[in-house]
């Protein structure tokens, strides 16, 4: 059997999809007799990868802009290209989606035919292969479609934030299409899950959650002994992180509370925009207060971070989230969360490991909920506690790919 895993870049570092696909990788190759992966965009640097784990850079080569434009100008002959404008009239006749409808057809179309293209320079059948699209996006479209011509192909693909709710990404061309011809869409989360069923309801039977995870970090993070109020948070300066309210809630909590000392670190994020909020600290902050910004570390970098120096709260006011790596390394290390109920939040932030807080938060809504955690000892230690527990019941990298690997075997058994 043989696992063809398409991603964005990996095995190159262009983006950080590394983060999932390592473990991933370790499993998958145990279970199938070839593991090939397929990056969308070949540059960067390449990652270390097991000797037995295959890459090919073909796609990247046939997938560049130019084929891409190319392609577009022949979306006008595919059937799918009108049924799916007929479908959404009419609102498919907006310049704005018909760019989109043209971009994602020609993207599927060149995929469909790369693949069949190496399935006959390889001399593979298409009984032997399951493709494994990390992003449900044209590629799995068109490697769908290839099924039409060899229903033995078998397709999957995983689901996260973007490629998942239109409501707040925006509609995906086709999708009706490629929920009928794929065999099964892995959202990983619950919440995620119930947002396919209920949109989609009549293939219901495909939706499957296969929730992701990080690796044990070997230790846990310890809480802070001198008084001080540690808080850390993890991610870009994308506007739906809010920073800003981030910010401006430490400032809240630090004059609600004078006589106690808290320190922020925000890991993450462009230089440029770090060294504006690094100007803003000495201007904005009391004097109880401190903040910095180191900037991006990676997934190993950041967890010794956490293991080597005390940490008391991991904070996320997102508006929107799928399910944050960046909140479960931290609950992997024992950090109790506070976040936003939004997205993938709800189920990773549990009454006995953090706080959920409504969808829009003020910053003394969020300055009370940090000064509740620090004004109660033993509730922060308890808190700590079901972090590490929440971790291992459902986001344990090696269980949850181990279950993920296996369902693929079966699925390609069919």
């Amino acid at each position: 059997m043989i696992v063809l895993l398409f991603s964005n870049s990996y095995p190159y570092d262009y983006a950080t999809e590394q983060t999932f696909l390592n473990g991933e990788v370790e499993v998958l190759r145990k279970r199938f007799e070839r593991v090939i992966l397929v990056p969308r965009i070949a540059k960067g640097n390449l990652l270390p990868i097991p000797e037995d784990v295959e890459v090919d850079t073909s796609f990247a080569s046939s997938f560049t802009l130019g084929k891409r434009l190319a392609e577009s100008a022949l979306a006008v002959f595919s059937k799918d290209f009108y049924l799916d404008i007929k479908r959404r009239l009419p609102s498919s006749l907006k310049p704005s989606y018909l760019r989109r409808l043209f971009s994602f057809v020609a993207g599927a179309n060149l995929t469909r035919k790369w693949l069949q293209n190496w399935l006959r320079a390889n001399h593979i059948s298409a009984g032997e292969v399951i493709c494994n699209t990390f992003w449900f996006d044209e590629l799995t479209m068109g490697l769908s479609l290839v099924k039409e011509t060899q229903p033995s192909m078998r397709v999957i693909s995983r689901a996260h934030g973007y490629d998942l709710y239109e409501e707040l990404y925006g509609d995906w061309p086709c999708r009706p299409r490629a929920i009928e011809l794929i065999d099964c869409v892995f959202p990983d989360s619950d919440i995620g899950t119930s947002y396919l069923r209920e949109k989609y309801p009549q293939h219901k039977e495909k939706y499957e959650p296969a929730l992701l995870g990080v690796k044990d970090p070997g230790g846990v993070a310890k809480p802070s002994e001198d008084g001080v109020l540690r808080l850390v948070s993890c991610s870009n300066f994308h506007p739906v992180k809010r920073i800003d309210l981030l910010f401006d809630s430490v400032i809240a909590a630090a004059k609600k509370q004078p006589a106690q000392r808290i320190e922020w670190t925000h890991f993450g994020g462009a230089e440029e925009i770090r060294n504006q909020y690094t100007q803003r600290i000495s201007n904005e902050f009391p004097a109880n207060a401190k903040a910095s910004f180191p900037g991006y570390q990676s997934q190993h970098e950041l967890i010794q971070t956490y293991l080597s120096n005390p940490v008391d709260i991991f904070l996320n006011v997102s508006t929107t989230e799928g399910t944050s790596v960046a909140m479960m390394e931290a609950i992997s290390c024992g950090i109790p969360v506070i976040a936003t109920a939004v997205g993938g939040n709800v189920e990773v932030v549990r009454e006995k490991n953090g706080f959920l807080l409504n969808e829009n938060p003020t910053t003394d809504e969020i300055a009370d909920a940090l000064l509740q955690v620090c004004n109660n000892r033993e509730l922060l230690l308890e808190k700590r506690k079901g972090s590490r527990e929440v971790w291992q019941e459902r986001y344990n990298e090696t269980t949850n790919f181990e279950v993920f690997a296996q369902t693929l075997v079966e699925i390609r058994k069919r």
